[in-house]
């Protein structure tokens, strides 16, 4: 429900002034404005509220009357809790205290997510994260209904209204299991792997993105298995089901099956996806946005940030 007032902060910052005075004059010259503004507004203010405010009295000032002493009473706590709010705002865009909700991209998380906490957790103590996980559009949702102050995930779409923040780029690599034929080959070209049955990384955005890869190298794919699960992937290819796309290395080979998986570099030239730290870009951004933005790169290319 939206409120409209018939009074605005310009009159009682006015009448405040003059409640101090007791003098339109002396007002005035304090606000530095017109004397006759000064009136004006006090006028208008005791028209809006239906009483007088002040008894004037022509050469001896202004007497307060009941009403504008319980005006003035609120008046002041009114402009204390104003000033309280606008010192917290100023405070948030410089120190990285409070809260701040992160969305992050399903795939990511388990890469980044860990270290990412217990690297702020470290750094600002004073800083709680709460955290969001979700496919692209589910985060870019959570994002614009003001859910996650900021998305870790990819550029896997370019929508209006939200600004990204590059942070790495990663290239598409190609899983097989150990026996695969090719796996000890360090490159190989999707038109090789053609005919073999494909594991889909199927997310909204995702799935469109490797299913581009085949597309541009005027291929088919014949997939065999989908799911939304990264580690699902690589446990199907573990197992010799097919092979597979994903963009993030493990450090590890083993799989929840106890099958390793082999990790080969693709030789045709497709593109890769990029890490970004999003945000509403309408919207400035606070220090606990920016030191988030900061600790991503910091995980995920290993620079350190100049200011901490």
């Amino acid at each position: 429900m939206s409120h409209r007032f018939a009074i605005t902060l310009t009159q009682l910052s006015y009448f405040a002034e003059c409640a101090k005075t007791l003098n339109m004059t002396a007002a005035s010259q304090q606000l530095h404005v017109a004397q006759s503004a000064v009136s004006t507004a006090i006028s208008h203010l005791e028209r809006s509220l239906g009483t007088a405010l002040f008894i004037r009295q022509h050469s001896k000032g202004l007497i307060l009357t009941a009403s504008g002493e319980e005006l003035l009473r609120d008046t002041h706590r009114l402009f204390g809790l104003l000033t309280d709010t606008i010192e917290n705002i100023q405070a948030e865009q410089n120190e990285v205290r409070g809260g701040i909700t992160i969305a992050c991209f399903h795939t990511l998380t388990p890469f980044l997510l860990p270290q990412l906490l217990a690297l702020l957790q470290d750094r600002y103590p004073g800083l709680t994260v709460d955290v969001l996980e979700g496919d692209h559009e589910e985060n870019l949702a959570a994002l614009r209904g003001g859910r996650a102050e900021v998305v870790v995930g990819y550029d896997l779409t370019a929508p209006d209204g939200i600004a990204h923040e590059f942070i790495a780029e990663v290239s598409p690599h190609v899983i097989l299991d150990t026996a695969h034929p090719l796996a000890g080959r360090s490159e190989v070209a999707l038109a090789e792997l053609a005919d073999d049955p494909l594991v889909l990384l199927d997310l909204p955005d995702s799935s469109a993105y490797f299913l581009r890869l085949f597309s541009d190298a005027g291929i088919t794919p014949n997939i065999k298995y989908r799911t939304k699960n990264y580690e699902a992937v690589r446990s199907l290819v573990a197992m010799g089901c097919g092979f597979a796309i994903l963009n993030q290395r493990p450090l590890i080979e083993e799989t929840y099956t106890g099958n390793k998986t082999v990790v080969v570099d693709i030789s045709d030239d497709v593109r890769s996806l990029n890490v970004t730290v999003a945000s509403l870009a309408q919207v400035e951004r606070t220090a606990r946005s920016r030191a988030v933005a900061a600790a991503v790169r910091e995980l995920v290319t290993g620079a350190v940030p100049a200011s901490q």
